[in-house]
């Protein structure tokens, strides 16, 4: 694949993950409101749910987490799809030049692909850096929805403490656990993406 596809698969390839992310952060919005009602709930159980209203507020910290995290991590993806079109203007730029000097030689048009082989260097330096920080950041949302899980087997437990609540926090630990899945299917979704952004 040449340098210039190289950089219109990595536009793509940020926009798909910047799509997907915007998905987990609907589907943490979702969360959210699923954790507030769980909240609203164990207070209504009173004293059988005491051990709920901790599990309920993670799930709540969890999802304005997801929210933020999201929101966060789909920045640095248009952030990088961008980087990825000035790429692809440079390489044409440098290809043009090159195309340019091989016809006729002039200082002016050296001193140019000088100038734009450092600006490619300068963008690819901050591709990078932008790529590891948002395989960083989706490895911190995955984390926290594989806790996620966990902690829903341990509030689903806890549930069965809750009488006549009981299927009432059971089927809102499922949901949260369900919300949790999507998130987490939205960012393997965008690691296996990220992982050829390779430069």
């Amino acid at each position: 694949m040449s340098v210039n596809n190289q950089s219109v698969d990595f536009a793509v390839i940020s926009a798909t993950v910047a799509g997907e992310l915007y998905r987990a952060g609907n589907v943490a919005k979702k969360l959210s409101l699923a954790a507030k009602n769980s909240r609203a709930v164990v207070l209504r159980a009173g004293s059988n749910a005491a051990g709920l209203k901790v599990i309920s507020d993670y799930f709540a910290e969890l999802a304005a987490n997801a929210i933020s995290l999201s929101g966060q991590v789909n920045a640095v993806a248009l952030s990088v799809s961008q980087m990825a079109v000035e790429r692809w203007h440079r390489e044409n730029l440098t290809k043009n030049l090159d195309r340019s000097q091989a016809i006729e030689y002039h200082s002016s048009l050296e001193f140019n692909v000088r100038q734009v082989a450092e600006q490619m260097g300068e963008i690819n330096g901050r591709f990078r850096k932008s790529i590891s920080k948002l395989k960083d950041q989706l490895d911190d949302i995955h984390n926290q929805m594989q806790a996620s899980s966990v902690v829903a087997v341990t509030f689903r437990l806890e549930a069965t403490q809750t009488g006549e609540f009981r299927p009432l926090l059971e089927d809102m630990a499922n949901n949260i656990e369900g919300y949790s899945a999507d998130i987490k299917n939205h960012i393997q979704r965008s690691q296996l993406q990220i992982a050829q952004l390779a430069l």
